[in-house]
């Protein structure tokens, strides 16, 4: 779904959490807490505003952008 007026609407919004969720529990278990929660939602919100909006590429790309190795996990 498009972003109209500068907001997500509620589908996006709930994959935006599940990746968001997504990215801080790969970042636990790489035992990696010193990237932020901030960082990590703000390059959710970017590639969102990008028109992404699966929750697995999601977590995959902001992972990369931080320079981490891909997770084959499930989500």
């Amino acid at each position: 779904m498009p972003i109209k007026d500068g907001a997500f609407g509620p589908d996006v919004t709930s994959i935006m959490g599940t990746a968001f969720e997504d990215v801080c529990k790969a970042l636990e278990m790489l035992g990696r807490p010193d990237v932020t929660k901030e960082i990590i939602a703000t390059k959710i919100i970017e590639l969102a505003r990008g028109g992404e909006t699966d929750p697995i590429v999601l977590r995959e790309m902001v992972l990369s952008e931080l320079g981490l190795s891909q997770l084959r996990e499930k989500p």
